[in-house]
């Protein structure tokens, strides 16, 4: 009996981080999209970016199109494609359809995919699901 409650508490422990980490990114992603319907670009933009470098697609997307407008920070099309190319990764048609269309709109192909790659290699699924692993932990996204 006492292993058994030894083990129920042992799990209860760690899925309370699991559930705090989940909690605390939608509240935040919650409040960038108050910031940003507010018209608070800039804070939004820093809030998004930071969302997006742990995987949020949505982020990820809202920093795409934040670049691409110009909202919140400086307007590029280079970083906007690059953005894309992470929130396009789950296949969404629309997000995928998007990307496809702002590297067209890049006079520099080749400094976008570059770009892409970058960010793909820290921030992707991949590269995060590695970086999760070796810590340990769940994937949260």
């Amino acid at each position: 009996m006492k292993i058994f409650v030894t083990i129920v508490c042992s799990l209860l422990l760690f899925a309370l981080p699991v559930s705090v980490v989940l909690a605390d990114w939608k509240e935040d992603q919650a409040r960038a999209d108050q910031l940003y319907e507010a018209g608070d670009f800039k804070k939004a933009f820093k809030m998004y970016v930071k969302l997006g470098k742990i995987g949020v697609s949505h982020s990820q997307d809202r920093v795409s199109k934040m670049y691409e407008k110009g909202e919140g920070t400086k307007m590029s099309l280079t970083e906007a494609y690059a953005w894309s190319v992470l929130a396009a990764q789950r296949g969404a048609a629309e997000k995928v359809s998007r990307r496809d269309s702002l590297l067209e709109q890049n006079s520099d192909k080749a400094t976008a995919e570059k770009k892409a790659n970058k960010l793909l290699s820290k921030y992707g699924r991949e590269a995060l699901q590695k970086k999760a692993a070796s810590k340990g932990r769940l994937k949260l996204y």
